[in-house]
């Protein structure tokens, strides 16, 4: 099924089971905002939310994505 732009998603690192996170916490090389790794086997919280980002209806495979941080809106 497609995934809609707008969708709110998570990642989950395939061997580790862990979530994709970032809350407001600066990364101390880049500034920028610092991700990492949160949760179990699907468990986690809103810090492992990602809204899908595209200019059309729905995430296509040759179209450009991006993916905002749901608590952060970063």
């Amino acid at each position: 099924d497609p995934i809609a732009c707008g969708t709110t998603i998570r990642f989950e690192h395939l061997q580790t089971k862990k979530n994709l996170h970032s809350h407001h916490f600066p990364s101390p090389l880049s500034n920028n905002q610092e991700v990492s790794a949160f949760g179990e086997n699907g468990e986690g919280d809103t810090g492992d939310h990602w809204i899908v980002t595209c200019s059309s209806d729905n995430w296509e495979r040759s179209g450009l994505v991006r993916f905002k941080h749901a608590d952060t809106d970063m």
